[in-house]
């Protein structure tokens, strides 16, 4: 797909933009230095170059320079990080680092990276994939993260900070105004209002609507359009130096059509002819129409209509009690996500499989955290945890796969977790400290589950314990370079298959465990200009978890299984460098090898455990990495902005992996994205943005999806898009 209009604009914006540069100077707001970044990674304010963990951050500023506008923006700007949604699912996340993840939407299963908003951990990735406003960090954590964060971190953890009044600060706020391609309307509106000496407020608001990139050429009808709202209150009280507390109430809802598959079978799968997009031969025989309009990868050819109703809310309440031997801290977090979509799983007009997933998910979670030092010698953090989880589906199958009837699948879930932890940093001497920390794990669930089609439901129950511990030793070298070694242990817990259509295969499955030694370094040289950090490490992974698909006796089954052992080695470097002149310079690099190292299985149930050792794993590139450059200058007619990003990931397998053995199917071929923004920013507060995302316009494949012996499917990121923002802060 080519758009010439798009890039003669962009163009003509380019050459426009660069005359005013030229007719201007430097920024007077230009840094000459890398500024400080304060980071919470271990559970407290640390610079982010004091921290011993590979954690990359991103401040309200950059996050508003890259027009960043949900978290899969940040994919691969980190690295050894993709973030994509799950395919037909744009609110879902499928977020891997360091090759560890999970991309699928079944609330039976546990995610491997976990995501918190503003401290309050989001149980399932379903929902995590919000539009970003009014944000005011994002801070990625690479490696496990078991000890502080507890399960379900082994890949790494994800941390959104929104933005929070100040009190005292006065009446402020800001408005932005969007239009685009694809029908693109946007509106964001934040405002903070003080309120008296103690308390202050801050309320805002996002609408946006888009037209879908897909065109279905069966129903004649655009895909992929949505429809948001979202909201959210802050109020923080600071009545004293020793107390303040802050609540977040949000909502978000979404209506959509969701994302649309495209068939991708292969000989001999059940759905292989039913598609021009295979470029099967023979029954139904397809017009040369047809065959021309299934090279466009954004056309998709279902019978059955694919649509998206999203609604989600949370409350979120932190106290802090600053006393004489540290800081008490209570998090209290509430969060209900409601999704009704509608699937069509053989890509084709014959109506052969849809899916209709009526799905609740409610989470409750408290966590008591104690911090403070003791003497000039040791620091501490100490802590209590406990979540309670409910989760209820209907999953309504139908198609003549099913001999034209509508078959029912109903189970439900409840899991209560229990933790306590701690990690301790003895400063040995003004240049080493050493780090002791672990957590105890606890937790039970109860499993209800009516099989597909069946009048007869099951109870299952199950428990897992774990113990995450994590040591390691930093030393400063000199005053602007540490060197650390950390050894740390991750544990993803264990469960039951949501999608079971047997009692043989509704589980339990174990919990699976990642030991992962780092070694790294964190430095700021040429005074400060340069900032460079790096970190090689190897993780050995235990009990993987891993799910496969097959048809059996007229029914599609999911299984889930342990699956041996698998190593993963790898290196990362990033870089920030002020070069002076209004500009500066961000880079990443990353290697990563991933493979099963013991692994014979039984995934398509024919008796036989196939030797997967020296496989793959998914979503783990070889190679990857961003450069990006950042420009900013006085002009006549205000600050001009421009930023650039190319970003490269390596041809990965994807939802599956190599273990669903699939040829070439399930792999997305390299692919280098790039993203600019050219903005201008006036001295009244005005400022206005051209942004591009995608410029080079790649068909990029998302993820695809294996259905065992009835075939695959394919979904694609989007084209090349393009939006025009107008603003106005006061």
């Amino acid at each position: 797909m080519r758009h010439p209009a798009t890039i003669r604009m962009f163009a003509s914006a380019g050459a426009l933009a660069l005359i005013a540069a030229l007719a201007g100077e430097a920024s007077a707001q230009e840094a000459q230095q890398v500024e400080e970044i304060v980071v919470t990674a271990q559970k407290r304010e640390q610079n982010l170059q004091d921290v011993p963990v590979a954690v990359s951050a991103f401040g309200s500023q950059q996050l508003e320079a890259q027009s960043v506008q949900n978290l899969t923006d940040l994919s691969a700007k980190a690295p050894n990080v993709v973030l994509a949604p799950v395919g037909a699912y744009p609110y879902a996340s499928a977020f891997f680092i360091r090759g560890l993840g999970f991309a699928d939407v079944e609330s039976t299963f546990e995610p491997s990276v976990g995501v918190e908003m503003n401290g309050v951990y989001l149980a399932r990735n379903s929902g995590a994939l919000q539009d970003f406003f009014d944000i005011e960090s994002v801070e990625i954590l690479r490696g496990p993260q078991g000890t502080l964060y507890g399960r379900n971190t082994i890949g790494g953890v994800v941390s959104v900070r929104t933005k929070k009044p100040v009190v005292g600060a006065g009446f402020n706020g800001a408005v932005q105004v969007t239009v685009g391609d694809h029908g693109r309307q946007e509106g964001r509106l934040a405002v903070e209002v003080p309120l008296g000496d103690v308390f202050a407020a801050r309320a805002s608001v996002l609408y946006k609507s888009y037209d879908g990139y897909n065109r279905n050429v069966t129903l004649n009808k655009r895909e992929g359009d949505n429809e948001v709202l979202s909201g959210r209150f802050t109020l923080v009280a600071k009545p004293s130096d020793t107390f303040d507390a802050s609540l977040v109430v949000d909502f978000d809802q979404e209506d959509g059509s969701g994302g649309s598959f495209r068939n991708a079978s292969l000989p001999g799968n059940v759905f292989y002819q039913l598609s021009p997009t295979t470029g099967a031969p023979g029954a139904p025989p397809f017009t040369a129409d047809q065959i021309n309009q299934a090279k466009n990868v954004y056309n998709v050819f279902s019978g059955t209509p694919s649509f998206a109703e999203i609604d989600t809310w949370g409350v979120a309440l932190t106290a802090n009690w600053h006393l004489d031997y540290g800081t008490l801290t209570s998090i209290t977090g509430y969060r209900e996500f409601d999704d009704l979509v509608q699937s069509d799983y053989d890509g084709s007009a014959a109506n052969m499989f849809a899916a209709l997933r009526d799905q609740t998910h409610k989470q409750f979670s408290q966590e008591f955290r104690l911090a403070g030092e003791f003497g000039d010698k040791v620091d501490y953090v100490l802590g209590l945890y406990f979540m309670d989880q409910e989760y209820a589906i209907t999953n309504t199958q139908s198609g003549l796969l099913f001999g034209g009837a509508s078959l029912k699948q109903i189970a439900s879930q409840e899991n209560q977790a229990w933790a306590s932890f701690g990690q301790l940093d003895w400063h040995v001497d003004d240049k080493m400290t050493i780090t002791a920390g672990g957590r105890v794990s606890y937790e039970k669930k109860t499993f209800k589950n009516q099989p597909l089609g069946s009048l007869v439901s099951r109870t299952f129950e199950d428990e897992w314990g774990n113990f995450s511990p994590k040591v390691g030793v930093n030393y400063e070298f000199t005053p602007r370079v540490m060197g650390y070694v950390t050894w740390s242990r991750g544990f993803r817990s264990g469960g039951f298959n949501g999608r079971a259509s047997r009692p043989e295969t509704a589980g339990p499955y174990d919990s699976e465990t990642v030991d992962s030694l780092e070694a790294g370094v964190k430095s700021e040289l040429f005074d400060r200009r340069l900032r460079l950090n790096g970190a090689v490490f190897t993780s050995n992974y235990s009990d993987m978890q891993v799910s496969s698909q097959r048809f059996i006796g007229g029914k599609y089954e999911s299984v889930v299984l342990n699956a041996g052992e698998a190593r993963i080695s790898g290196a990362e470097a990033e870089a920030l460098w002020i070069v002076g002149g209004g500009w500066r310079l961000n880079a990443n690099v990353a290697y990563l090898d991933a493979e099963f190292v013991s692994n014979f299985t039984d995934l398509d149930g024919n008796g036989v455990a196939e030797d997967n050792s020296d496989l793959p794993m998914a979503y783990a590139p070889k190679w990857s990495g961003s450069v990006g450059v950042n420009y900013v200058r006085d002009t006549p007619l205000g600050e001009f902005g421009f930023n650039a990003n190319a970003v490269y990931t390596d041809d990965m397998y994807t939802s599956g992996g190599a273990l669903n053995r699939v040829s070439n199917v399930q792999v997305r071929p390299s692919n280098t994205l790039v993203d600019a923004t050219i903005s201008l920013t006036g001295t009244q507060g005005w400022k206005v943005s051209l942004w591009g995302k995608n410029l080079m316009d790649e068909e990029v494949i998302n993820n695809t999806f294996n259905i065992g012996p009835l075939g695959n499917l394919r979904i694609y990121q989007a084209p090349r898009t393009w939006g025009l923002e107008v603003g106005y802060k006061f």
